[in-house]
């Protein structure tokens, strides 16, 4: 009998008192898409890591094609064809679309000197994204896109790399069903080569759409495997937390109060275009649309970081032309931005840390700042989002990224701020931690406070929000109340 491509024996690991793999045996076949969920924190990516070489099992054996294997770093696991991409992506901004898709493979006219052709290199990365429908550039340079379009462009440098086995870490966070489309050939091309591939989502649908076994992590260990014909929901949600959830998006009915945000005739260079639409107190407003429509600018501009190049902002009623955040902030406005990474975790910081930067003016004392009150209400937050493994102390760099973007609401819903601007506020969040968001944008609506919903997921901005605006090329191409929206309809208008 053929030995599997890749087979784990009784894997083990401790990272803490608090955390650890245990007793994980999984194989994986070539050609075969392996689907692996669980909440975050559960051990997903780090399992994963060891897959990749990114650190060691303390016991148990992996064995790739039926040879024990022991990978002392990345380099070694990547010379013998295992490809991690993980849900960050990471890659050049001082080079273009082209240059970073075909970075470890250089398009050379001649062997020696070792000579780039930039030409040949654009022409086949445009070759290439004609034929999986990608719509960018491949000379634009990798500083201009946005996150979405860098995890596309991550995908196809994985695509063309000579690989055995791929590791996709959550790689349609933030996308849209399009935009997944595209992803998803990506891995079936990758599948039929013989590539096995572990693919981590938080995404349940994906389960079916992209995989042959899923496999539930729950807590370090492994709670169950199946076929993914045979994987319902119900099923999944119970492995992976133990009880199950009559109801996805927990939204309540709120009266709407008086107007709080005005926007009227908002450009940004080429990127948005007279976008007008207003707020309501206790509202939650959804803005969707496809890659490159302008959702983030949008967020970026009422919130300060961009400065809009035409058009108003009125907050109350009073003008309001931010320079700078802080003016923002100041106005009682709150940005969770897309990417966590970059933008708003804090690596090398601890929780406590992370929670009150935007809330100081609440821990002030006599002689400085309240550091016991700072204490009880980070652990507050941390209990009601059920932040994992949760101690205030712990430095943010070992969390999970879903945890890591819990804590970054929890910033925001501690600066008791009126407007919050949430961009993707789930994204890397598991099915049991989305309704504790949910819940907590519920509990905000409720007291008075207004949120604007930017999110990919149709389903998400149709079971949440009171009203949803749809973006088209920079363009607000409709405004629809709840019972007029569904995602057919929606995704008409924002593929024009």
């Amino acid at each position: 009998m053929k030995a599997p491509l890749l087979e784990l024996r009784s894997l083990r690991k401790l990272y803490s008192a608090d955390f650890a793999l245990a007793d994980i045996s999984l194989g994986l076949e070539p050609g075969e898409v392996h689907v692996l969920v669980g909440q975050n924190g559960s051990g997903k990516s780090a399992l994963m890591s060891l897959v990749a070489g990114q650190s060691k099992p303390d016991s148990g054996d992996m064995l790739l094609d039926g040879e024990v294997v022991d990978f002392a770093s990345v380099n070694d696991a990547r010379k013998a064809g295992i490809v991690f991409q993980r849900q960050d992506p990471l890659l050049y901004d001082n080079l273009n679309v082209a240059e970073n898709v075909f970075f470890h493979r250089l398009s050379t006219r001649r062997r020696w000197p070792r000579i780039v052709d930039p030409y040949e290199m654009r022409e086949e990365c445009a070759e290439l994204f004609a034929r999986l429908g990608l719509p960018i550039d491949p000379g634009a340079p990798v500083s201009s896109l946005g996150y979405t379009q860098r995890l596309l462009i991550l995908a196809v440098q994985t695509f063309v790399a000579e690989s055995r086995l791929v590791i996709f870490d959550e790689p349609t966070a933030g996308m849209t069903d399009p935009e997944r489309e595209i992803l998803f050939t990506i891995v079936r091309e990758i599948g039929a080569r013989g590539v096995g591939i572990f693919y981590i989502s938080h995404k349940l649908d994906e389960i079916a759409l992209v995989g042959d076994r899923v496999s539930v992590i729950h807590q370090g260990r492994i709670a169950g495997s199946m076929a993914c014909r045979d994987a319902d929901r119900e099923r999944i949600i119970g492995l992976m937390t133990g009880r199950s959830f009559s109801e996805r998006y927990p939204r309540l009915d709120t009266a709407k109060g008086p107007r709080v945000l005005s926007v009227e005739g908002l450009q940004s260079g080429s990127v948005l275009k007279d976008v007008s639409f207003s707020l309501h107190k206790g509202e939650i407003l959804g803005v969707t649309g496809l890659m490159g429509s302008g959702r983030t600018r949008l967020a970026n501009c009422l919130f300060g970081s961009v400065r809009p190049s035409a058009g108003s902002i009125r907050i109350e009623g009073a003008p309001a032309a931010f320079k700078h955040p802080a003016e923002a902030m100041a106005r009682g406005l709150a940005l969770i931005p897309e990417d966590r990474e970059h933008d708003a975790v804090f690596h090398f910081q601890d929780i406590i840390q992370n929670m009150v930067i935007a809330a100081l003016t609440r821990f002030k004392g006599a002689s400085g700042l309240d550091t016991r009150y700072m204490h009880e209400l980070t652990s507050e937050y941390i209990s009601g989002l059920a932040i994992r493994p949760g101690k205030p102390g712990d430095v943010m760099q070992g969390y999970s990224g879903g945890n890591q973007q819990k804590v970054v609401i929890a910033r925001w819903l501690m600066s008791l701020c009126r407007i919050f601007i949430m961009d993707e506020p789930t994204r890397g969040i598991d099915a049991a931690a989305r309704i504790d968001i949910y819940n907590a944008m519920n509990d905000l609506v409720s007291k008075g406070a207004s949120i604007i919903l930017i999110s990919s997921d149709v389903d998400e901005i149709l079971g949440m929000c009171d009203r949803v605006l749809v973006l088209a090329r920079g363009t607000m191409v409709c405004d629809l109340a709840r019972g007029q929206a569904s995602k057919e309809r929606i995704i008409d208008y924002a593929s024009g």
